[in-house]
Protein backbone atom coordinates (compact mmCIF):
# COMPACT_ATOMS: atom_id res chain seq x y z
CA UNK A 1 0.00 0.00 0.00
CA UNK A 2 1.28 3.48 -1.00
CA UNK A 3 0.61 6.72 0.62
CA UNK A 4 1.74 9.75 -1.56
CA UNK A 5 2.05 12.93 0.44
CA UNK A 6 2.49 16.18 -0.81
CA UNK A 7 3.59 19.51 1.05
CA UNK A 8 2.52 22.62 -0.78
CA UNK A 9 2.65 26.14 -0.24
CA UNK A 10 -0.23 28.76 -0.83
CA UNK A 11 0.75 30.51 -4.10
CA UNK A 12 1.12 27.04 -5.75
CA UNK A 13 -2.66 25.82 -5.80
CA UNK A 14 -2.77 25.95 -9.54
CA UNK A 15 0.32 24.06 -9.70
CA UNK A 16 -0.84 21.57 -6.61
CA UNK A 17 -4.36 20.79 -8.57
CA UNK A 18 -2.20 19.30 -11.07
CA UNK A 19 -0.17 17.43 -9.25
CA UNK A 20 -3.06 16.15 -7.48
CA UNK A 21 -4.12 14.78 -10.95
CA UNK A 22 -1.60 13.37 -11.81
CA UNK A 23 -1.63 11.12 -8.67
CA UNK A 24 -5.41 10.41 -9.63
CA UNK A 25 -4.32 9.53 -12.95
CA UNK A 26 -1.54 6.24 -11.81
CA UNK A 27 -2.00 3.31 -13.21
CA UNK A 28 -1.34 1.76 -9.50
CA UNK A 29 -3.57 3.75 -7.33
CA UNK A 30 -2.43 5.24 -4.30
CA UNK A 31 -4.13 4.16 -1.45
CA UNK A 32 -4.23 7.44 -0.40
CA UNK A 33 -3.08 10.60 -0.98
CA UNK A 34 -2.04 12.67 1.96
CA UNK A 35 -1.94 17.11 1.35
CA UNK A 36 -1.17 19.69 3.28
CA UNK A 37 -0.40 23.37 2.77
CA UNK A 38 2.05 24.97 4.41
CA UNK A 39 0.26 28.28 5.61
CA UNK A 40 2.78 29.47 8.17
CA UNK A 41 5.77 28.23 6.14
CA UNK A 42 7.28 25.90 8.92
CA UNK A 43 8.89 24.63 5.67
CA UNK A 44 8.82 21.62 3.52
CA UNK A 45 10.60 19.04 5.84
CA UNK A 46 7.71 19.97 9.04
CA UNK A 47 4.86 19.40 6.47
CA UNK A 48 6.27 16.45 5.39
CA UNK A 49 6.54 15.01 8.79
CA UNK A 50 2.92 15.96 9.50
CA UNK A 51 1.67 14.20 6.64
CA UNK A 52 3.92 10.96 7.73
CA UNK A 53 2.64 10.85 11.07
CA UNK A 54 -0.80 10.45 9.23
CA UNK A 55 0.37 8.09 6.50
CA UNK A 56 -1.35 4.80 7.08
CA UNK A 57 0.88 2.84 4.16
CA UNK A 58 3.89 0.60 4.22
CA UNK A 59 5.22 2.84 1.37
CA UNK A 60 5.22 6.81 0.82
CA UNK A 61 5.89 8.49 -2.06
CA UNK A 62 6.82 11.70 -1.97
CA UNK A 63 5.03 14.68 -4.57
CA UNK A 64 6.24 18.15 -4.60
CA UNK A 65 3.32 21.08 -4.87
CA UNK A 66 5.09 21.97 -8.23
CA UNK A 67 5.89 18.54 -10.16
CA UNK A 68 4.08 15.92 -11.95
CA UNK A 69 4.15 12.31 -12.06
CA UNK A 70 3.43 10.22 -15.04
CA UNK A 71 0.75 7.44 -15.20
CA UNK A 72 2.94 4.40 -14.67
CA UNK A 73 5.24 6.13 -11.75
CA UNK A 74 3.52 4.22 -9.10
CA UNK A 75 3.29 0.74 -11.03
CA UNK A 76 7.11 1.74 -11.81
CA UNK A 77 8.68 2.02 -8.80
CA UNK A 78 6.51 -0.50 -6.64
CA UNK A 79 7.48 -3.11 -9.45
CA UNK A 80 11.34 -2.38 -8.93
CA UNK A 81 10.88 -2.04 -4.55
CA UNK A 82 11.51 -6.00 -3.59
CA UNK A 83 14.90 -6.00 -1.79
CA UNK A 84 14.92 -1.90 -1.59
CA UNK A 85 14.62 0.70 0.81
CA UNK A 86 14.51 3.87 -1.68
CA UNK A 87 13.26 3.77 -4.88
CA UNK A 88 13.29 6.48 -7.44
CA UNK A 89 13.29 7.17 -11.30
CA UNK A 90 14.42 9.71 -13.98
CA UNK A 91 12.74 12.40 -14.46
CA UNK A 92 12.09 15.19 -17.44
CA UNK A 93 12.99 18.69 -16.35
CA UNK A 94 11.40 21.93 -17.13
CA UNK A 95 12.35 25.16 -16.29
CA UNK A 96 16.28 24.37 -16.23
CA UNK A 97 17.69 23.70 -19.99
CA UNK A 98 20.52 21.30 -20.05
CA UNK A 99 20.18 20.33 -16.51
CA UNK A 100 18.88 17.14 -15.29
CA UNK A 101 19.62 14.98 -11.73
CA UNK A 102 18.92 11.55 -13.80
CA UNK A 103 22.17 9.26 -12.56
CA UNK A 104 22.12 5.64 -11.62
CA UNK A 105 22.48 5.04 -7.72
CA UNK A 106 26.67 5.64 -6.31
CA UNK A 107 26.23 5.73 -2.87
CA UNK A 108 30.22 7.42 -2.94
CA UNK A 109 28.80 10.04 -5.24
CA UNK A 110 25.50 10.94 -2.93
CA UNK A 111 27.83 11.36 -0.65
CA UNK A 112 29.60 14.29 -2.41
CA UNK A 113 26.45 15.88 -3.71
CA UNK A 114 22.89 15.18 -4.08
CA UNK A 115 21.13 14.17 -7.14
CA UNK A 116 17.81 12.13 -5.82
CA UNK A 117 15.42 14.63 -5.69
CA UNK A 118 12.73 13.98 -2.99
CA UNK A 119 10.32 12.44 -6.00
CA UNK A 120 10.51 8.96 -4.66
CA UNK A 121 9.53 5.57 -3.20
CA UNK A 122 10.41 5.21 0.38
CA UNK A 123 9.86 2.23 2.89
CA UNK A 124 7.37 3.48 6.08
CA UNK A 125 9.89 1.59 8.16
CA UNK A 126 12.56 3.44 7.20
CA UNK A 127 11.18 7.08 7.60
CA UNK A 128 10.01 5.92 11.23
CA UNK A 129 13.69 4.72 11.62
CA UNK A 130 15.10 7.90 10.77
CA UNK A 131 13.04 10.23 12.54
CA UNK A 132 11.53 11.74 8.93
CA UNK A 133 13.21 14.84 7.74
CA UNK A 134 15.40 17.24 9.63
CA UNK A 135 14.49 20.72 9.34
CA UNK A 136 17.13 22.21 6.87
CA UNK A 137 18.32 24.70 9.30
CA UNK A 138 19.57 21.67 10.92
CA UNK A 139 21.08 20.17 8.29
CA UNK A 140 25.13 19.70 7.90
CA UNK A 141 24.48 20.97 4.13
CA UNK A 142 21.33 22.69 4.39
CA UNK A 143 18.98 20.30 2.16
CA UNK A 144 16.61 18.00 4.13
CA UNK A 145 16.43 15.80 1.28
CA UNK A 146 20.38 14.79 1.08
CA UNK A 147 20.40 14.59 4.59
CA UNK A 148 17.75 11.92 4.38
CA UNK A 149 19.81 10.05 2.08
CA UNK A 150 22.66 10.47 4.17
CA UNK A 151 21.48 9.58 7.09
CA UNK A 152 19.42 6.44 5.01
CA UNK A 153 22.69 5.43 3.54
CA UNK A 154 24.13 5.39 7.40
CA UNK A 155 21.75 2.97 8.66
CA UNK A 156 22.17 0.33 5.79
CA UNK A 157 18.95 1.08 3.72
CA UNK A 158 19.09 -0.05 -0.01
CA UNK A 159 18.50 2.12 -2.98
CA UNK A 160 17.35 1.34 -6.21
CA UNK A 161 17.35 3.54 -9.64
CA UNK A 162 14.66 2.77 -11.97
CA UNK A 163 16.34 4.20 -15.30
CA UNK A 164 13.12 5.26 -16.71
CA UNK A 165 11.61 8.95 -16.92
CA UNK A 166 8.39 8.59 -15.06
CA UNK A 167 7.47 11.81 -13.70
CA UNK A 168 8.60 15.93 -14.55
CA UNK A 169 10.56 17.91 -12.50
CA UNK A 170 9.15 21.18 -13.15
CA UNK A 171 11.64 24.37 -11.97
CA UNK A 172 10.26 27.53 -11.67
CA UNK A 173 11.94 31.01 -10.90
CA UNK A 174 10.13 30.78 -7.30
CA UNK A 175 11.10 26.79 -7.23
CA UNK A 176 12.63 26.21 -3.40
CA UNK A 177 15.64 24.54 -5.67
CA UNK A 178 16.58 27.99 -7.02
CA UNK A 179 15.57 30.94 -4.34
CA UNK A 180 15.75 28.33 -1.06
CA UNK A 181 13.15 27.21 1.87
CA UNK A 182 11.90 30.87 2.78
CA UNK A 183 11.23 32.84 -0.15
CA UNK A 184 9.90 29.65 -2.35
CA UNK A 185 6.58 30.77 -3.76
Amino acid sequence: MISVITAALPPRLGKLAEACASVRAQTHPAAEHLVAIDYDRRGSAATRNALLRAATGEWVAVLDDDDLLMPRHLETLLAASQDADVVYSFCAVEGRPGWSPNRTFDAAALRQGNYIPVTALIRRSLLDGLGGWKDSALCPYGFEDWQLWLDALTAGARFVCVPEVTWVYRLHEMSKTFVGERAAA
